[in-house]
């Protein structure tokens, strides 16, 4: 007996196009011949094949916390079967889909507006924080959970609270830094006042009968407003041989009607406020825009958001002086050294205004693990505004025996 069944892709209440899946792994076998060519996710808009591709990213990674053993212990075969059975939801956009053998509304399915309490992930507030006021008790008869399609390697999990979804993060490793780092990036990008940013602020949390420090966030996206990652807008349209990915996502937000300064200002200061805080994870689903979901227009940049991987937040050693220009990050470019040369007014940073030693302090001695390297930590950081002042006074610090493309 054949285990494929036919959906609609939905964006809201419109049909895009129709799909099958094996209801076994999840994954999706055919893409219908007719659809809305303007509806179609931009990350999978370019043949059925990218559409294939855009729905296994959009499943919750294997490698995210402790997602395997979950899926095991609830006989899901596969992190696409658990989606599947989610119908693709997700709190960043408005992208399902909708079984042909029972229709639903995007009004009963819309996780912005409906209730959910999604006991699939692996940790919870710690009851210092009281768990009753934060998670809504369901008797619904329909109710789907958001973490099929939340993406990371962090333990994560979305939550309800006074109507409101907010997304709680846990840690890599054995410490609690990376939730830290978001804390101390929220402070930096507050007293900056420069562009928007996601408010992190610390929590306790429980995983796996341990209490810790976590971080809590509220979404962005609203059911007027969704995410686009900037990997889906880079992958809607073939980039030319003489642009670089830095220039053809600037090209690419101005084609959708973003004033290309404004999207340029917004990527420098980004690529600078990284730098300070040695933010070495900004890929392509790390940062992006926000569209219209009627019009499906662009109307801004979507606020700066996790940044926990800062702060030297997995060395062992951390480096001084000219060592501190050689650092590998997952960006538009390998080295962060590289990604400076994009920089066109190093003057977006206001170093009157970037946190002091006293206030990373203060947050970093919340544990024990880094207070014990925090001074390190510190002429890390303090090390970082020295090379950015050089900048500033038009140093091209980039040159210094770094070859890279233009």
């Amino acid at each position: 007996m054949s285990s494929e069944k036919f959906y609609y892709l939905m964006h809201r209440n419109d049909i895009v196009t129709t799909l099958s899946f094996d209801e076994v792994t999840g994954s999706m076998v055919s893409v219908g011949k007719e659809c809305c060519t303007q509806l179609l996710p931009l990350g999978g808009n370019r043949s059925p094949q990218g559409l294939k591709k855009w729905w296994a990213r959009r499943a919750v990674p294997l490698q995210q916390g402790n997602i395997r053993m979950l899926l095991d212990a609830n006989n899901i075969a596969t992190p696409q079967n658990y989606l599947l059975q989610n119908l693709g939801l997700s709190l960043s956009d408005h992208y399902w889909i909708n079984p042909m053998e029972r229709l639903f509304s995007w009004e009963e399915v819309s996780l912005f507006s409906n209730d959910f309490k999604d006991e699939f992930g692996g940790f919870k507030f710690a009851d210092s924080i009281s768990s009753e006021n934060l998670m809504i008790n369901l008797e619904r008869r329909i109710s789907f959970y958001p973490s099929a399609s939340l993406q990371g390697e962090l333990q994560k999990k979305w939550v309800l609270q006074n109507g409101k979804r907010y997304l709680i993060k846990a840690n890599g490793g054995n410490t609690w830094q990376q939730s830290i780092n978001e804390a101390i990036a929220s402070l930096f990008h507050e007293k900056q006042k420069r562009m928007p940013y996601v408010n992190y602020k610390l929590c306790d949390i429980e995983v796996s009968g341990e209490t810790g420090i976590g971080c809590v966030c509220k979404d962005f996206c609203t059911e007027a407003v969704e995410f686009i990652p900037a990997y889906e807008i880079l992958e809607s349209e073939k980039k030319s041989n003489d642009r670089s990915e830095f220039e053809q996502y600037i090209f690419l937000c101005e084609k959708h009607g973003l004033a290309g300064e404004l999207v340029r200002s917004f990527l420098e200061y980004q690529i600078l406020s990284d730098f300070v805080l040695t933010n070495v994870d900004r890929h392509f689903y790390n940062f992006g825009i926000l569209r219209d979901t009627d019009t499906l227009e662009f109307v801004g940049m979507a606020p700066i958001f996790d940044s926990g991987n800062s702060m030297f937040w997995n060395r062992r050693c951390i480096p001084r002086g000219d060592a501190l220009l050689d650092i590998s990050v997952n960006s538009f470019k390998k080295k962060e050294i590289q990604l400076l040369h994009y920089v066109r007014d190093a003057g977006l940073i206001d170093l009157d205004k970037v946190p002091s030693d006293e206030e990373i302090h203060r947050l970093l001695a919340l544990d024990k693990a880094c207070e014990i390297r925090a001074e390190e930590i510190l002429q890390g950081y303090r090390g970082k505004i020295e090379l950015l002042e050089r900048i500033q006074r038009g140093e091209k610090i980039w040159q210094y025996g770094y070859q890279f493309e233009q």
